[in-house]
């Protein structure tokens, strides 16, 4: 892939990825052919932001799971979140955010 590609790709994906992960992003985009570059033009990417936010307000039902596509957990913290006195959906207040960005990297690296 082109310089160019890549430099416009990584803006366009730095807030959406851990700051930890650039250079394993960068790397595997500059091997990528091109045509990666119309796949990851499509590519799923979720806003952390608003992640963190469906967690604070609507963590209890699990819509923060089910946003990010992990359905069964979402069901499950649905279902039992309750059973944990409210610790789990807490702790996935904190955990939310992070797990958007791990998310983002694998739905780039799959397209890839």
């Amino acid at each position: 892939m082109t310089k160019e590609k890549v430099s416009e790709l990584m803006l366009r994906f730095k807030s959406f990825i851990s700051s930890d992960k650039t250079i394993y992003l960068k790397n595997s985009l500059e091997k990528a052919d091109e045509n990666a570059y119309e796949n990851l033009s499509i590519c799923k990417i979720y806003n952390p932001t608003v992640v963190l936010l469906l967690s604070l307000f609507l963590g209890f039902l699990g819509v923060d799971r089910f946003f990010i596509g992990d359905i069964g957990l979402g069901v499950a913290k649905l279902l039992f979140g309750w059973l944990t006195f409210g610790i789990w959906p807490l702790v996935d207040i904190f955990c939310s955010y992070k797990k958007a960005k791990e998310k983002n990297l694998t739905n780039i690296i799959t397209l890839l």
